[in-house]
């Protein structure tokens, strides 16, 4: 029994220096290790992290496309802080604007900021996960603490059908009537990972398993039940598509007021699917209804919203360039060229025809 136990206890001490010589590898390399939500969560996603706090990036088991930085005074991933009262131009969206895979310069609103020849006078407000719903929560936030002269939104497919159904964290929407409500479920509290990350930084190992390894016993359930497959498609399109299509009408009837601007000084990106672009096979399926997506466009164009259809845009671009607009085939997210198009559009849109002297001056907003 005695010799059990000891080797038990050397075989404790094996895996311990194992585990403690990994960690110092994994710490020296750019294993993901992004900043955690912050804890004013009636901010949040105005707040988006707890500020000053320094993040890494990267994807896939070998780290790629690596990147290191400090969020800003709001939590955001931004090279200056925000200041209250400033009447900046806001970028609103999800992952793609929090863009913790590119350089800040390299962004939407960096570049947009760059050809205002004001790279200040832009704010980047993004936060991976949001929805059309968190969208309108944010922009009244943002309202009221920098009162901008003009916005940006970024839409991605599944922006309307994340914004149906509860979310925990998140804003979300609920028949109310004939039309839809509001509701938020806000994370209380920390969560124990995230006290031990705050009590002693981010833990490397576990980190690179469970971001760029994608570890999650979801994952392992999926291994060995190989005949399971994700739904993809919805049983009832029909009410989906109906849905979806309240959500888009109440996007466009809260915005305005939500940013204290008229539909004029708010421009609408609208995302897609790239992958097939660039080869048909390669296309994915779609969460939002393409009808409806298409009817957003529609609506947002007549309620006097500078809209963008991005898909033509991309098109043209990639029959001229060849040149992809994101990380290709290992992620989604936009790339340098991706974000220029996307600041191309939105300066457009923004400053045509005289435009900017009737949002950039206030003229135009809502009371």
């Amino acid at each position: 029994m005695r010799h059990t136990f000891s080797r038990l206890r050397w075989l404790a001490l094996g895996a311990l220096t194992a585990f403690a010589l990994l960690e110092c590898v994994l710490w020296l390399l750019p294993v993901s290790m992004g900043p955690y939500r912050t804890d004013q969560f009636e901010k949040w996603p105005l707040q988006n992290s707890e500020p000053r706090l320094p993040y890494s990036y990267s994807i896939s088991w070998s780290m790629l496309n690596a990147h290191r930085g400090t969020t800003n005074n709001y939590g955001h991933i931004a090279p200056f802080d925000y200041k209250e009262n400033s009447h900046p131009v806001l970028v609103i969206g999800d992952s793609f604007i929090e863009s913790l895979m590119n350089e800040y310069a390299d962004t939407l609103q960096g570049q947009l900021g760059k050809k205002m020849m004001a790279p200040e006078s832009v704010y980047g407000l993004g936060a991976s996960g949001l929805s059309a719903s968190d969208y309108v929560a944010l922009s009244r936030l943002a309202r009221d603490e920098f009162r901008p002269v003009a916005a940006v939104l970024l839409i991605e497919d599944g922006d309307l059908s994340e914004s149906l159904g509860p979310h925990l964290g998140y804003h979300y929407l609920v028949p109310d009537g004939d039309g839809l409500k509001q509701v938020y479920a806000p994370l209380h509290g920390a969560s124990v990972m995230k006290r031990i990350r705050k009590w002693i930084g981010d833990i490397s190992v576990y980190r690179y398993f469970q971001v760029n390894l994608q570890f999650s016993l979801h994952n392992v359930m999926k291994v060995f039940t190989p005949g399971t497959v994700p739904i993809t498609k919805s049983d009832h399109p029909a009410k989906d598509s109906e849905a979806q299509r309240k959500v888009a009408d109440w996007l466009l009837a809260e915005l305005p007021a939500s940013l204290g601007l008229a539909p004029e000084c708010i421009v609408l990106l609208l995302d897609s699917d790239r992958y097939a672009i660039y080869r048909p096979e390669f296309a994915s399926a779609r969460k939002d209804s393409p009808e409806v997506r298409r009817y957003l466009i529609e609506q947002a164009r007549q309620l006097g919203f500078k809209t963008s259809d991005l898909d033509p845009v991309f098109r043209q671009r990639y029959a001229t360039t060849r040149a992809k607009f994101d990380y290709w085939p290992i992620d989604r997210h936009w790339n340098k060229v991706g974000h220029a198009v996307g600041a191309d559009e939105a300066y457009r849109l923004l400053f045509a025809a005289g435009e900017e002297q009737l949002c950039l001056t206030g003229k135009r907003a809502v009371q």
